[in-house]
């Protein structure tokens, strides 16, 4: 039983924890710029740039290291950092300072990912896998959740400073639990690929992790698909506000409603998912969510005052239920279809390719909002990702191969 390993209750806390304070300082940081400095708008453009734009230049050589060095020592490296640099914003004289410390803080958070997933892997049975992925899910989702809403109220109550105190604690709750664990891994079986992988030099270990990425089929295939989905739903998710502003220009609290609707709708469907033992057919898991996705999407497009507004909160339950199947899908796929040895430099070549999809989508989506307007650009936007999930439910044997089980989408229920 899952919840009986010690071992990745403490590592699933210290995520937790970890993952609760990217998410929380998010809002204060946000009003530090846009409030207390009254940062011009293109400061403000270079916000998401210092999150993401770390992922792209680090994330592979982040995957190498946790092939290599030891994970646990890794994370609480990282998460020391973290709480330093978190602090050290409260110092910064001016709005330029302070994006520098942010993207050094967000250059070590891309180091945690790629050694937390490779631990999971190599402490968790084969049968215990989903359900860990799928409790990984569930705390991200809830760390998007509740996180910048906390650290929204307690900006308001007290000061921004204050949320990034409480986030640097985080980090260091995190370094405590993750103490317990550091010397976990030397007592895990070690193989001879693992000893290989460790022995290579950083730039052949880098080249043989894209090599067991391009020569996998379903992982090379599912990758691809995967960031043209995101792709696609970057392009309206930055511009929720926009088209909120359109849609109900009186209820602005709306968009606050539908992306806490958007995250229930995730955090059920990642809950739901640990009660089976695998993934069956990754098509249906897969395409079927991103389906949900640009299905949720494309009704918000059509959406018309006279609905009655609340109407856009089952739609964003759709997409969220979505979200939910595709992040699983993607993260389990990955931990499932990887060699052990690799699955560190290919959760790093990966992520590096995702974060690229953080800064490029928002900009293509701006253009898109302002050649088609809010409203029409959202719905093709949410038709085009329909159009993608219902291609990877078509296509899926061309994809994934024979699924393992015909018509299942994930295997008999584990109790």
């Amino acid at each position: 039983m899952l919840k009986e390993n010690k071992t990745f209750r403490k590592l699933f806390i210290a995520y937790g924890l970890s993952t609760l304070g990217d998410w929380f300082d998010f809002i204060a940081v946000s009003i530090l710029l846009g409030y207390v400095w009254q940062a011009d708008p293109m400061t403000m453009a270079m916000l998401p740039i210092a999150y993401a734009a770390p992922g792209i230049v680090l994330s592979q050589f982040a995957g190498v290291m946790a092939d290599r060095v030891h994970k646990v020592r890794m994370m609480i490296l990282m998460d020391l950092i973290q709480a330093s640099l978190t602090l050290l914003l409260l110092a910064m004289p001016n709005p330029a300072w302070f994006l520098v410390v942010i993207a050094l803080r967000s250059c070590a958070s891309v180091f945690n990912d790629p050694a937390q997933q490779t631990l999971t892997r190599q402490i968790v049975t084969p049968e215990q896998l989903l359900k860990a992925t799928s409790l990984n899910g569930a705390v991200f989702q809830m760390g998007k959740l509740i996180g910048p809403l906390l650290g929204g109220m307690v900006a308001a109550f007290f000061a921004p400073a204050v949320c990034l105190i409480v986030n640097a604690g985080s980090y260091l709750l995190s370094t405590a639990f993750l103490l317990t664990i550091r010397r976990v891994e030397d007592n895990l079986p070690r193989t001879q690929s693992q000893d290989k992988a460790k022995a290579l030099p950083i730039r052949q270990a880098w080249q043989e992790g894209w090599s067991v990425f391009l020569q996998n089929r379903i992982l090379l295939y599912s990758t691809l698909f995967s960031i043209a989905a995101m792709m696609a739903i970057q392009l309206a998710d930055a511009q929720f506000p926009v088209v909120f502003r359109d849609k109900v220009p009186d209820n602005p609290e709306m968009v606050g409603y539908s992306v806490s609707a958007i995250g229930l709708g995730a955090l059920f469907t990642v809950t739901w998912l640990q009660r089976f033992k695998e993934i069956r057919s990754y098509g249906w898991m897969l395409g079927g969510g991103v389906f949900l996705i640009g299905l949720g999407f494309s009704a918000i497009g059509i959406y018309q005052p006279s609905h009655g507004m609340y109407w856009i909160l089952p739609a964003s339950l759709i997409a969220g239920i979505g979200t939910g199947l595709t992040t699983v899908g993607s993260n389990y796929l990955v931990q499932k279809e990887t060699p052990p040895e690799a699955l560190g430099r290919v959760r790093g070549i990966i992520g590096s390719l995702t974060s690229a999809t953080f800064i490029i989508a928002p900009l293509l989506g701006g253009l898109l909002m302002t050649l088609l307007g809010p409203s029409a650009a959202f719905l093709w936007v949410g038709l085009l990702i329909t159009c993608v999930g219902s291609g990877a439910i078509i296509l899926q044997r061309l994809i994934w191969g024979k699924p393992r089980a015909t018509a299942a989408v994930v295997s008999e229920q584990a109790g």
